[in-house]
């Protein structure tokens, strides 16, 4: 019996350190991502105002 719960014990270690791991690289809001894109597009001058502002409307 040892052995087995041995087993499952560094099984769920394995298993919550990944998942640890999985949770901290996803970004919490996707768009965020988009937002600061669209943000360093506008501050290169790359779009005008009204463009980046109606592209932040789609996003929000």
């Amino acid at each position: 019996m040892f052995p087995i719960g041995f087993g499952l014990f560094w099984v769920a270690v394995a298993v919550g350190a990944f998942w640890l791991l999985r949770r901290r690289s996803a970004p919490a809001d996707p768009r965020a991502g988009a937002r600061a894109v669209l943000a360093e597009r506008y501050a290169r001058g790359e779009i005008d105002e009204d463009e980046y502002r109606s592209r932040l409307v789609v996003l929000g």
